[in-house]
């Protein structure tokens, strides 16, 4: 058998694999392949974080609550984050133009690097924005914000990408 003539054959099965990762594969009626179902196992009360949770796993093929990297509800209407502790995986979170109150419910994500939170209704400080050294934080169109609370975020470890307009830094 001549290998280096199957290596075109090869390649272009492999390219054609790859592309089907999501479906399951019988042969003789027998199940050979199935890949692993989303994950299923939370439960998030406002439904527009759901809908953006759900989406995410889809968009990622998360089959677990840590392989969700990046979640993006800007503009979603989301009113409350409970519920979104579950994903100890998140890397980047956009929760831009949502009124969001308060961001509590983040604390338990430390490893997030980027958080956007520009037009909400944030009044200063929790320790919710603090997290591993160097988090990116978004705070513009905040504009309730306690300007002397910038000062404590940088204390703990945040950068900001950018601050409320009333601010002068």
């Amino acid at each position: 058998m001549n290998i280096p003539r199957l290596r075109p054959a090869l390649s272009l099965a492999s390219v054609l694999l790859a592309g089907c990762a999501g479906y399951s594969y019988t042969l003789n009626e027998r199940e050979v392949f199935s890949p692993a179902p989303l994950f299923t196992g939370y439960a998030i009360a406002d439904a527009a974080l759901a809908g953006g949770v759900q989406q995410a796993i889809e968009d990622q093929r998360g089959t677990k609550a840590e392989e969700l990297k990046d979640l993006k509800c800007s503009q979603a209407g989301v009113a409350s984050l409970a519920g979104i502790e579950r994903f100890t995986g998140l890397r980047r979170l956009g929760l831009d133009g949502n009124g969001l109150t308060s961001v509590a419910a983040l604390e338990a994500l430390t490893d997030l690097s980027l958080l956007q939170l520009r037009d909400n209704r944030l009044r200063g400080f929790e320790r919710a924005l603090c997290g591993k050294p160097g988090r990116e934080l978004a705070l513009s169109g905040n504009p309730d914000f306690a300007c002397a609370d910038l000062e404590r975020l940088r204390a703990c470890g945040a950068t900001l990408v950018d601050t409320p307009a009333h601010c002068a830094d």
